[in-house]
């Protein structure tokens, strides 16, 4: 079963509908300027990267220390790297996380995995299909000011597809594996 949520929005949208699809949702999003953004997501590159790896790293570290001042330290360091840690995904420099092993490279790996099914479905849809890094995880932009009404509802359900075929394939562990092997990665 399919559900639709219109949700209001403010300049620059001028609305957005969810599309409900377990387990995830796309949105359809329209712009005052006539574009319309199909997009999924996001995937939590931030916040995953500070729970299940930063946090392990530094968790001792912090509570051993004794001032406020040491734990601001403790703290701002590991908000540098993982700053830096997700500039070098946005950058796809994926390799030396993977070389290092443990947390750090199954992310690293799920992340070109995202960039691999984005050229996948770009390939089989003919649409543009991006995975994006500390952002939602793919979307799909068109210009509707040049559309009729059938055009806008076949061009808006041919990227609902596109973006709901790439989630799937996202979360297919399977594939995902493959794909890593193929690359020269072991996997668990």
């Amino acid at each position: 079963m399919i559900m639709l949520d219109l949700l209001a929005y403010s300049f620059p949208r001028k609305w957005m509908i969810a599309v409900r699809l377990y387990p995830f949702d796309i949105f359809i999003t329209a712009y005052e300027n006539g574009k319309i953004q199909v997009d999924a997501g996001p995937e939590r590159t931030r916040s995953e990267i500070s729970e299940f790896y930063l946090w392990r790293k530094y968790k001792q570290k912090y509570e051993r220390a004794k001032t406020d001042e040491e734990k601001k330290m403790i703290l701002q360091k590991e908000k540098e790297e993982r700053n830096r840690i997700i500039e070098d995904f946005k950058q796809r420099r994926f390799e030396d996380y993977i070389k290092k092993g443990g947390t750090i490279a199954y992310f690293a790996g799920c992340h070109m995995w995202g960039d691999e099914v984005a050229r996948r479905v770009n390939e089989k849809h003919g649409v543009e299909v991006r995975f994006e890094i500390d952002s939602e995880s793919g979307f799909t932009t068109f210009d509707s000011t040049r559309v009729d009404d059938e055009q806008l509802i076949n061009e808006t359900m041919k990227r609902v597809d596109a973006i709901n075929e790439a989630r799937e394939m996202f979360f297919n562990k399977e594939l995902e594996n493959e794909f890593l092997v193929s690359r020269g990665i072991k996997v668990k």
